[in-house]
């Protein structure tokens, strides 16, 4: 998703560095929350400000309107009173026949006469003080300048959540509070500052929730051990790092109450950071939810030493693109029928790179049609669905697990025919029963691994510090779960799943059935080459 930035620093600053916008460029004051738009040609201390427009009109319906830097000055003989509602301001004086002047910080002025009480709308966030000075009272009326826009919510380390949090200046103190009142289509805007949450805290579905940026906006957990936030269907997150979140918690995760429904747009969690110990960055648990049971992932950092980066359980599926995990435990976790896909991808130290542990529950079953059936065809009846692909079967009698490749379409009689990617060497019976189940899956393409199995601790997983990495601790396959997957490790050796190897030191490619020099493989057409290229 694009963002917007304007340039922006203290108002001293830019008075100290009196820089000359472009024509058209914004330039923010970030204490002041005043705006001035550039010309090409002046300087910023000869620039005006923004203006803010009040709308004054009396109660004989004369209205004005009255602009001004950013207060406006009130004048009235003898005592002013205020009734200030929903940002509209209603003015009297115990002397109206005297008038009411209105004047700005800019000089300008308007006087009405008319009229007892007068009421000012002036965008959001009107405040008020009062001073006098020779004529009498003076009000000083101020406005921030914004207009409430629909779906949009504010949070900010000077907010309260008392406030309805649709400007700046209004904003909430809470990520908590302006979820609660965030509905489908809301996007709340934290602002940079260090939260603590009493999590866990539900982001409804529908809604986004985007920081200043991950370095300056901060979000802990008040109850460490627990979840940060619960996610729902088409919810967006980016711009946060978060922290202090320990063992079981997860900083993402569904709602063990199955609240998350049916996901048919995944989570989405971009541009974010989990720096913790033993926690872990995202939990994706598919018996709490129903539908896709996904989350996705773009460049989410997992520097959690000792934790989890990702962990994909019970059927729940993610889709990770750049995902860094350094010092984790493991790095990205299926089992009981978790699977995720990951690109382009890095995980550094640590103890395990990526593990797929065993089978989720059993999802239907079949009888096998035919007598004396072996091989990698199979004819299976009696089923409900048809088989998937990388899903497996396993047959009664048979502790094997074997992997689908294909399978047809169920006929009207519950037929399929399965091929399978492993042989089934001994004769299986007819009306054996056959058993479905998804896999723990893992399937990476360019993943890079850096001193895997080093440690968790960085100081003393990193080379400088004594650590050694584990070659076999990069892929862990447990109980027929599986990885397949393209690497490179901290040698520069590249690798296509466990049985082809490019090593880089050497110049050779091994494998299962080969072990022959790459130099050897490429010399003879090298040699053609040249030889065509001198003819």
């Amino acid at each position: 998703m694009a963002q917007i930035r304007l340039r922006r620093d203290l108002a001293a600053n830019w008075t100290s560095a009196n820089p000359t916008l472009a024509a058209g460029e914004a330039g923010y004051e970030l204490d002041t929350r005043r705006i001035k738009i550039g010309d090409g040609a002046t300087a910023w201390n000869d620039l005006a400000y923004i203006r803010t427009e009040f709308t004054i009109s009396d109660d004989d319906s004369t209205s004005e309107s009255f602009y001004s830097g950013r207060t406006l000055n009130v004048k009235g003989s003898g005592i002013i009173t205020t009734s200030l509602v929903d940002d509209t301001l209603t003015i009297g004086a115990t002397s109206p026949a005297q008038g009411i002047t209105f004047v700005g910080d800019d000089s300008t002025g308007i006087r009405i006469s008319d009229g007892e009480t007068i009421k000012i709308a002036g965008g959001t966030g009107i405040s008020t003080s009062m001073s006098s000075d020779s004529t009498g009272d003076v009000l000083v009326i101020s406005a921030d300048g914004t207009t409430a826009v629909q779906n949009v919510l504010y949070v900010s380390k000077s907010g309260d959540d008392s406030n309805n949090g649709q400007t700046l200046a209004t904003s909430f103190l809470t990520i908590k509070a302006a979820l609660a009142v965030a509905t489908t289509g809301t996007t709340v805007f934290v602002k940079s500052g260090d939260y603590t949450e009493a999590n866990p805290v539900t982001i409804p579905a529908g809604v986004a929730l985007v920081g200043d940026n991950l370095r300056t906006t901060t979000v802990r957990p008040l109850t460490t051990n627990a979840d940060l936030f619960y996610m729902n269907n088409k919810v967006y997150v980016t711009g946060f790092t978060f922290r202090s979140h320990v063992s079981p918690g997860a900083a993402f995760a569904f709602n063990p109450n199955g609240s998350a429904g049916t996901i048919i747009t995944s989570p989405y969690v971009q541009n974010c950071s989990s720096i913790t110990t033993t926690g872990t960055g995202m939990r994706i648990d598919g018996s709490h939810a129903a539908g896709l049971k996904s989350m996705v992932v773009d460049a989410y950092t997992q520097f959690n030493s000792g934790g989890r980066g990702v962990h994909i359980l019970n059927d729940g599926y993610a889709q990770l693109v750049s995902l860094f995990t350094i010092c984790c435990n493991i790095g990205v976790l299926c089992e009981s029928g978790g699977q995720c896909s990951i690109t382009n991808s890095n995980t550094s130290f640590g103890t395990y790179g990526l593990k797929a542990d065993g089978v989720g529950t059993a999802l239907f079953t079949g009888l096998t049609n035919g007598a004396n059936q072996s091989g990698t065809t199979i004819i299976i009846d009696g089923l409900s669905s048809r088989p998937a692909v990388n899903d497996v079967v396993k047959f009664n009698g048979d502790v094997n697990y074997y992997t689908i490749v294909s399978s047809t379409a169920v006929n009207s009689s519950g037929e399929s025919t399965v091929e399978l990617l492993e042989t089934v060497r001994d004769a299986i019976a007819n009306n054996t029963t056959a058993t479905f189940y998804k896999r723990s899956l893992i399937s990476a393409s360019g993943h890079t691994f850096e001193y895997v199995g080093s440690g968790d601790d960085l100081t003393t997983a990193l080379p400088s510090g004594g650590g050694v990495p584990v070659q076999e601790n990069e892929i862990v396959q447990a109980n027929d779960g599986q990885v397949y997957y393209t690497s490179t490790d901290h040698k520069g050796d590249f690798r296509i799943g466990d049985d082809l190897l490019f090593n880089r030191a050497t110049g050779t490619i091994t494998g299962r059935t080969f072990s022959r020099s790459l130099f050897a493989v490429l010399t003879p057409y090298i040699l053609a080459l040249e030889g065509s290229l001198n003819n």
